[in-house]
């Protein structure tokens, strides 16, 4: 299988999970556009562009740092991956947050927040998706298996 004509777009691309769709897709010539939440994965973007150069030097690639908890954030990411590629093909959202803390104890502004990344932005991400991805393209969301992490008690 070839994905050598094909752009995606990984929501959560820089590292964990997302890293390793990435990893996993340039072995098989995807272009890819690569999205990071905060300044502090920028460590793991670096990182991981080593890799695709070193490992896939014909692979086209390229990383953007944003929060999508907001329409306007998702938009920007979109038209800049269309700017640099001319395409989405496929969207594979895979941001999530995880509060590692008893439910007890987590505030009414933590889970807020949480809810902003885990079903907003992916709310968002989709329907940005649904606009632009070309026919015949895919959309993936990937955020509940992040529930596994939570305390009960």
């Amino acid at each position: 299988m070839s994905l050598e004509s094909k752009v995606v777009l990984i929501t959560g691309g820089a590292k964990n999970l997302g890293a390793e769709i990435a990893l996993s897709l340039a072995s098989i010539g995807a272009s890819l556009a690569l999205h990071y939440n905060s300044p502090s994965t920028k460590e793991s973007a670096d990182t991981l562009a080593k890799t695709i150069s070193q490992s896939f030097p014909k692979v086209k690639y390229s990383f953007y740092q944003g929060d999508l908890t907001t329409k306007a954030a998702v938009d920007k990411l979109f038209e800049a991956v269309l700017k640099d590629f001319g395409k989405i093909d496929i969207v594979i959202n895979t941001i999530g947050k995880v509060l590692k803390k008893p439910i007890a104890e987590i505030s009414e502004a933590e889970y807020d927040s949480m809810f902003d990344v885990n079903s907003k932005s992916a709310f968002l991400i989709l329907q940005a998706g649904a606009k632009h991805v070309n026919d015949g393209g895919k959309l993936i969301t990937i955020v509940t298996a992040l529930l596994a992490a939570f305390t009960g008690f």
